[in-house]
């Protein structure tokens, strides 16, 4: 197959636009797309926005980001017109995805890669529109996409095995860290994990166990560290001593197993916990915006991926 050098990015929300930037600052020909005309219009500016902070964060060099190539196009069929790989970052519905891949199953060519950014849809769900359902599949980033490595590739039932080794050497070498499925299940791998944590956060600041800064620093000062490090499985069997993860599990777990028995098995969120969390947050967040906390977020961020780039 051909190498890939055109990305289409349709769809320039959050998650969209901050592909866009992160396919573009690796020296791809991007084209954007969003049905929406004044996200559309704003599309470019964000992006460069995304990228002339990258330069700040001493994570892009400026001569690097002068050399972008982006085009905001005005119509669906120009933004994917030749692309070798699309990015559809649109509304998280079933029927919005479903006619928006028979649309780009149409205009693109066979070999074309056509990847969602779905959090947490099935792909199996969607491709059934498809005239080559077997090159579509879910590349789901963490956001933002520009700073954080992790992407997740899922296969569907008609999804070949090729597309997503295609996928997964494409998203390696501009440097991302992709994870690769074995099977389908709602919600991937992060973002189950993270609705397993949410959960138990939660209920510890409902049952009034802790506030909801302090549930925030015990996870931020505590395994958030590690987590930027070692995955659960591998902190274990470091926790395990001698024995390994063996060791932990036949020991330490016993304990872990009374901890399951008094958790939260809720489905819903709660009515009084909704409101103590979010009195909690605008607490927590002590008047500082939207913008300003996302500020903080980048700039640790970068500190941590240069940190672990160095070490």
């Amino acid at each position: 197959m051909s190498e890939i050098r055109s990305v289409a990015v349709v769809g320039a929300g959050t998650v969209g636009a901050s592909w866009a930037a992160f396919f573009a600052l690796h020296g791809l020909e991007v084209r954007v797309f969003d049905v929406h005309e004044p996200t559309r219009r704003a599309a470019e500016g964000i992006l460069r926005g995304h990228l002339q902070r990258l330069v700040a964060l001493g994570l892009a060099e400026a001569d690097r980001v002068a050399g972008v190539r982006v085009t905001v196009a005005d119509g669906l069929e120009a933004a994917v017109a030749g692309a070798d790989f699309v990015q559809e970052s649109a509304v998280e519905r079933y029927d919005v995805k479903r006619e928006l891949f028979a649309q780009l199953d149409a205009m693109t060519a066979p070999d074309c890669l056509l990847a969602s950014s779905s959090s947490g849809l099935l792909i199996s769900e969607i491709q059934t529109v498809m005239g080559h359902p077997e090159r579509a599949f879910i590349a789901h980033p963490f956001n933002p996409p520009h700073l954080i490595p992790l992407v997740e590739l899922v296969a569907g039932k008609a999804t070949a095995a090729e597309s997503v080794a295609r996928a997964r050497s494409f998203f390696r070498g501009l440097g991302k860290e992709p994870v690769v499925l074995n099977r389908e299940v709602p919600g991937h791998l992060a973002n189950r994990l993270a609705a397993a944590l949410w959960r138990e956060a939660i209920d510890l600041v409902a049952s009034g166990v802790a506030s909801v800064e302090d549930v925030d620093t015990a996870l931020r000062a505590g395994p958030g560290l590690r987590w930027a490090i070692m995955g659960q499985h591998l902190i274990y069997h470091l926790g395990g001593g001698q024995g390994g993860y063996g060791a932990f599990i036949d020991h330490i777990g016993k304990a872990f197993e009374e901890y399951w028995r008094g958790m939260a098995t809720w489905t819903e969120i709660p009515a009084a916990a909704r409101e103590a969390i979010i009195a909690g947050v605008q607490a927590e967040a002590q008047g500082r915006s939207l913008p300003e906390l996302a500020a903080e977020r980048d700039r640790k961020l970068a500190a941590i991926l240069k940190a672990l780039r160095e070490a």
